[in-house]
């Protein structure tokens, strides 16, 4: 029999460890904050607002508070309000607080919910505490300093240490030193609960289940008793009656009860009870608290990791904290926002890069269903680090920092470990593995054994014969499937020797490549090709978990005098807008997979057999709703009873096949969960007709032009080349079509690489034949660099332009090869049909299969406000044009309008009632291409690829042969 490690924590080992083991040495436990306080009004109350701080205190500012005091908001990061941080230099934050009368013989206590990275607090004069690390909560207990019904002054010292373990001024490129979370006043009992853990466990095939509390009093002594009942989510209390047990006389109890049918929590089932405690000391009720808890067990089974015994494979995504206005800071909104987004784009995972996230988000995880892998802010230690903070990062065998590594990650479990949705603990991101690794791992199993372990740099232990982990993890593989190892950890077939596999990074969004961003923003569409075929051909194999989007959100921080971070790596911007990504996210991460969506009309009968794939982890797919729309009528069908994991076929009624079938799949609450449109094949060719008409032409030595029912084109009677093209008057065509071959100077770079761009056409024989009235060719020999050029070009005088070319040493890697044909400025919108990689798209999306979008907006643009436009109409980006200044971060033209449209099957190209229209039969790309300049070129691709993206996406097809052949067809057209 296989052999299964089940992680629940035991009740002999809870028995076993003694209050001081659950949190680090040198921290406290964290006082549970109560829904009510006895003789309290308010429990809790929020210190959120305009705090006070100084950049430059003087000696012992907390006693004379000398200097210069501003006003700042409170969370937020200083810098992104305009105040200068330095590492290593402390700053100081001052707010009275109004101390009820109500707290007399209480505690009094400030809760600080992270504040980056070292903090210093004092009230009335008096130090009260310090504390190490940015992102995990923790206590002041101002009860000694402060007379119950009068104002305290509480002022705190922050310092932005360079040698912080968690790197995260480092990689946000500017220091983030501040309160970046919430700041609360709690009043509880002076003997308060300060350890409330619940555990779950089954019995009888998950039909009986088993709820165990641990529960510990701050000051460990007296006789106490805790009173709980668990309600339902209607509110029905589930309990024959409420349970009392006992706190012994070192303020701890422990105590189980068990019930039948529970409702079990997962992502997509997540059934939250209510739990009530009650603190009762002499008769007399203390406080009380009141959680949320799911009933569910994480399970490693081999290579597997079950919950409540079922399989799970992750679509994740890797999520910051980051306010638009605020930096590396947090709320509850953005945190409901955020968790809103991660389920309508289809993500089951997000992983909580490179720090614990807050209460609330973790409280919406719970609410709406993500699980979460919650990491410890340890980050590039040994590794990756830059400047003054490589100099003092390598501290993973550093005994002095050993109290860091184990403090927050403890503050982190202690605060944590009640949420259903937290299914792995992450010692850390990218590190080199030391000794305070391995203290890590073994803290968390001393304290919480009901969950596995992931940490990301595994080969750098296994070198030294160690192992910190539960959960192999692998960042950025390549989306075939194909490696072999992966930053020194060996994989085959996509999977461990012995242990899950986990990709918590994977599918990088293009972010480090501005040169192919400011140049095409359809590379953005381009990159949902890597995620779905890395997350498709990982499905199927057991041990692999899945993984996760690098990143959700963008990491751009608007400070106000500048742009800076790692760049626009999410499918998210700051303000929280769908990007380009959004969509490509929501379709990869589909959880029902339809596995054709294109049909020959030979396979219709009276119904066509849809294949599907069930790729949700807990429900059937009977539990979907399916809405079927054929010729604008619209019906609901039943989806088949297909258990997790399992293909099978749906059966759509069918009578003709001219007309596509949509399919639209819905969850319980009608949200859109994916839609796909059926299609029969019909095949396309690129012809062109010949018309009578016939040009008036006209010759000289240096001109050869053309005329035809309004419109006049010009040719070099040398060199054959297009001088200009003219409708009534109005420029058309501004000048001569070229063949390009761009390519990347680095067509693997690591980050960015620049572009080389093919010049102009240097023509060595020309000949032009004017002998047919209706068709006058040009054929012509030179070359584009160092490529050999033949090209071709027939005037119908319809107004056809056939432009056949073929170029020669085509390089292996190349970006563009096709035509470029300058056009009037005049020319401000484009509209389009082609055969997108999905089968549908929005159609405000940059890549729709259909759509117009016009070059120019009347956005107002303002830097540090919110935008109220699409991102696909788009026109400034001031991360790519580093500028703050609307003006020069302006793109010339919106993003709808400047991405590529690949496999087109037509392209008009408007102005006013002139029209440039392009001929092609689906297996060509089209573009419009702004120059510098602002003078704008169409491209007609007869291959297009996106090489450089790296780190592990699709990036296209190499070129096999250095010879290519190719044509772009254009028709100028005046309507009536």
């Amino acid at each position: 029999m296989k052999k299964i490690f089940v992680f629940l924590l035991c009740a002999v080992m809870a028995f076993a460890v003694n209050a001081q083991q659950f949190i680090a040495e040198g921290r406290k436990a964290l006082a549970v904050i109560p829904s009510q306080t006895s003789g309290v009004p308010k429990a809790k109350i929020s210190l959120n607002g305009l705090w006070e701080i100084n950049m430059n205190p003087g000696n012992e500012v907390w006693k004379n508070d000398s200097g210069n005091w501003q006003k700042i908001q409170v969370p937020g990061e200083p810098a992104m309000q305009g105040f200068k941080v330095e590492n290593d230099k402390e700053f100081f934050y001052k707010t009275t607080v109004n101390v009820s009368a109500s707290a007399k013989n209480k505690t009094t206590i400030i809760r600080f919910n992270g504040v980056y990275s070292y903090a210093r607090v004092f009230v009335n004069g008096h130090f009260v505490r310090e504390h190490f690390g940015g992102f995990t909560a923790w206590d002041a207990d101002i009860s000694a300093f402060v007379e119950p019904g009068k104002p305290a002054i509480v002022y705190v010292g922050v310092t932005d240490r360079a040698d912080d373990i968690s790197y995260a001024s480092g990689y946000a490129f500017h220091p983030i030193g501040g309160i970046l979370r919430e700041v609360q006043l709690l009043v509880v009992p002076n003997d308060y609960i300060n350890r409330f853990y619940v555990q779950t466990d089954f019995e009888n095939d998950f039909k009986e289940a088993k709820l165990s509390l641990t529960v510990a009093k701050s000051k460990a002594k007296g006789n106490s008793k805790i009173k709980f009942q668990l309600y339902d989510a209607g509110g029905k209390a589930v309990l024959n009656q409420p349970q009392t047990f006992d706190l012994a006389n070192n303020g701890e109890g422990k105590f189980s009860v068990t019930f039948a049918n529970p409702i079990l929590w997962n992502q997509e089932q997540p059934y939250l009870y209510t739990l009530k405690a009650e603190l009762i000391s002499a008769g007399k009720s203390e406080e009380k608290i009141e959680q949320k808890i799911g009933f569910r067990k994480v399970v490693v089974d081999g290579k597997r990791v079950l919950v409540n015994g079922q399989p799970i494979k992750l679509r994740g995504g890797c999520r910051h904290d980051m306010h638009p206005l605020l930096g590396r800071s947090t709320n509850r909104y953005y945190d409901s926002l955020d968790v809103a987004m991660a389920k309508k784009a289809n993500l089951n995972f997000i992983r909580t890069s490179h720090y614990p996230p807050s209460q609330d988000f973790l409280e919406f995880a719970d609410k709406y269903g993500i699980y979460v892998q919650e990491e410890t802010a340890i980050c590039f230690v040994n590794d990756w680090r830059e400047g003054v903070y490589k100099k003092l990062g390598e501290t993973s065998n550093d005994p002095a920092f050993t109290s860091r590594y184990l403090g927050q990650l403890s503050e982190m479990i202690d605060h944590d470990r009640n949420h259903a949705a937290v299914i792995m603990w992450s010692i850390g991101n990218e590190s080199d593995y030391g000794i305070n690794f391995q203290k890590e791992y073994e803290f968390v199993k001393s304290v919480d054994l009901s969950r596995p372990v992931s940490w990301s740099w595994p080969a750098t232990a296994f070198k030294e014969n160690k192992r910190c982990f539960d959960i192999a993890v692998a960042h950025y593989p390549d989306y075939k499937g194909k490696d072999e190892e992966n930053f020194g950890l060996a994989i085959k077939n996509m999977e461990h020797e012995s242990l899950p596999l986990l990709s918590d990074e994977w599918a990088h969004v293009a972010c480090y490549n501005t040169t192919l961003l400011k140049a095409d923003p359809n590379v953005k569409d381009f990159w949902g090709q890597s995620l779905d075929l890395m997350w498709a051909n990982r499905f199927d194999v057991p041990g692999n978990l899945g993984g996760a989007i690098w990143g959700m959100t963008d990491e751009t921080f608007h400070l106000k005098d500048t742009v800076t971070g790692y760049g626009p790596w999410g499918f998210i911007d700051v303000w929280r807008r769908e990007k380009t990504e959004f969509w490509n996210t929501k379709k990869a991460y589909s959880p029902i997979r339809v596995l054709k969506t294109k049909f020959e009309s030979t396979e219709v009968d009276a119904y066509l057999n849809v294949p599907v794939k069930n790729r949700f982890n807990h429900i059937s797919l009977d539990q979907i709703k399916l809405k079927i729309t054929i010729n604008g009528k619209s019906f609901d069908q039943p989806m088949p009873a297909l258990k997790p994991h399992e293909e099978g076929v749906i059966k759509v009624a069918i009578s003709d096949t001219n007309s596509p079938v949509l399919l639209q799949f819905y969850d319980a609450q009608n949200n859109l969960i994916d839609e796909e449109q059926l299609t029969f094949n019909k095949p396309i060719t690129l012809q062109v007709k010949t018309l009578k008409l016939k040009w008036n032409i006209k010759k000289t030595d240096k001109v050869v032009e053309l005329e035809s029912q309004g419109l006049k084109v010009k040719l070099d009677a040398v060199t054959g080349e297009l001088l200009s093209s003219e409708m009534s008057g109005e420029k058309v065509v501004t000048g001569a079509a070229r063949v390009m071959v761009n390519k990347p100077k680095q067509p693997e770079a690591f980050k960015e690489t620049p572009g080389i761009y093919s010049g102009e056409y240097k023509i060595k024989s020309a000949t032009i034949n004017t002998d047919d009235k209706s068709l006058v060719t040009v054929t012509s020999e030179g070359t584009i660099d160092d490529y050999p050029v033949k090209m071709t070009t027939v005037y119908q005088a319809d107004g056809t332009i056939n432009i056949e070319y073929e170029v020669e040493n085509v390089p292996e890697y190349t970006w563009q090869i096709g035509v470029a044909l300058p056009v009037a400025d005049t020319f401000e919108t484009i509209e389009w049909k082609r055969k997108g990689y999905w089968s549908t798209y929005p159609s405000n999306h940059v890549s729709a299969n259909e759509g117009k979008a016009k070059r120019f907006s009347d956005i107002k643009e303002t830097y540090r406000v919110q935008p109220v436009y699409d991102v696909s109409q788009g026109m400034y980006d001031y991360y790519l044009k580093n500028s703050i200044d609307p003006v020069k971060a302006n793109m010339k033209g919106t993003e709808m309008y400047r991405g590529t449209k690949e496999n087109i099957l037509s392209v008009d190209l408007t102005s006013g009632n002139k029209k440039i229209e392009v001929i092609s039969n689906g297996l060509q790309a089209a573009k419009m291409n702004i120059l510098e300049s602002g003078q704008q070129e169409l491209l007609i691709m007869d291959k297009s690829d996106y090489w450089s993206l790296s780190w592990g996406n699709f990036a296209g097809t190499k070129n096999n042969s250095k010879s290519l052949k190719g044509r772009a067809v254009v028709k100028l057209v005046q309507k009536k």
